[in-house]
């Protein structure tokens, strides 16, 4: 068995392709084709928990503790013993296997966060079927979101199709579907809002090695205020010497770090190396973190949070790095 677990860590497979991408949301279209047929009168937010894309999470979960003197201490701590801090809305206590952990609120609760009175839009970049959209909608209401435009930007044909059914379904959402290019990015269509614009990626941007930095350029030239969230993969590009080995494609370095996962228990304690060999073996992104700090650097865009590996949507190789900014 570890034989097999260490073959497979050496092995480096082709990043994933536009086809397999047309190919997996093909199979949720598909899906949300016969539940819109089978049950018509039904929620979107039902159809949703059907298709398990349902995670809004608890608005304010570190209340329960703020508000109750016999326990804050022990939850004051916590926070402590993580080097976090209290009572600021984005960790909350937790438990994982009999042990108190700090956990962080969902990454759609964190979004909603983000949505202003003025906001007009809301745009997901490489949406694929636009499942955290909806979420966002589901979440914000119908009162909130009755004059806010969706708008679900996807690399594929399938991913477009099957978030337009949906939406068609749910009548009410105001959503617009286009496409998505990280190496050639286009946002024309955002050029008519005027006020606030709330644009993010989940977990998309992972799949282009390099992206355009136009693309921070292109958002900054709307004469809206524009608000830019980046919850993907990428923390591990803040280690110079990981980011070294990754632009040497140092074969030998990262099939040093595969090898370790499969048969060195300590592993378990180095997640930030392991998420730069996952990137490495699936040819993730390279550049995000660096376009960020530049655009800083350059007081082109304002930081308002950064948090490294929050969240873990589905592989603990491959966890959330929050990036927050303003790009006005």
């Amino acid at each position: 068995m570890f034989d097999d677990a260490v073959t497979e860590a050496s092995e480096k497979p082709e990043g994933r392709t536009k086809a397999s991408q047309e190919k997996g949301w093909q199979k949720v279209r598909m899906k949300i084709e016969a539940l819109v047929k089978k049950r018509p009168d039904d929620h979107l937010s039902s159809l949703m928990a059907e298709l398990r894309e349902i995670e809004i999470g608890r608005a304010n979960p570190v209340d329960f503790y703020a508000k109750r003197h016999i326990i804050r201490p022990l939850a004051e701590n916590l926070f402590k013993r993580e080097e976090r801090q209290f009572n600021e809305g984005f960790y909350h206590p937790d438990m994982r296997v009999g042990k108190y952990v700090v956990a962080s609120i969902s990454p759609i609760r964190y979004l909603m966060k983000c949505v202003r009175p003025d906001t007009q839009a809301i745009v997901e970049l490489g949406s694929g079927w636009s499942a955290n959209l909806f979420q966002l909608y589901i979440g914000l209401g119908y009162h909130r979101t009755r004059k806010i435009r969706f708008h679900g930007a996807e690399y594929t044909k399938e991913g477009q199709i099957a978030a337009n059914l949906l939406a068609e379904h749910d009548g009410q959402i105001i959503y617009r579907s286009h496409n998505c290019d990280y190496r050639a990015p286009n946002v024309g269509y955002l050029r008519p809002y005027k006020k606030h614009i709330l644009v993010y990626t989940r977990h998309s941007i992972e799949q282009v090695d390099y992206i355009n930095p136009e693309l921070y350029d292109m958002l900054r030239a709307l004469d809206a205020q524009v608000t830019l969230v980046h919850i993907e993969p990428v923390g591990w590009q803040r280690r110079p010497d990981l980011m070294e080995k990754r632009l040497a494609n140092d074969t030998a370095f990262f099939n040093a770090i595969g090898h370790s996962i499969a048969t060195d228990p300590v592993a378990v304690d180095r997640p930030v190396e392991n998420a730069s060999w996952w990137s490495w073996r699936m040819n993730y992104n390279i550049n995000l973190i660096g376009i960020a700090d530049e655009y800083c650097n350059r007081k082109l865009a304002r930081q308002i949070r950064r948090e490294y590996e929050f969240a873990v949507p589905a592989n603990v190789f491959n966890p959330s790095t929050l990036v927050h900014l303003e790009l006005w």
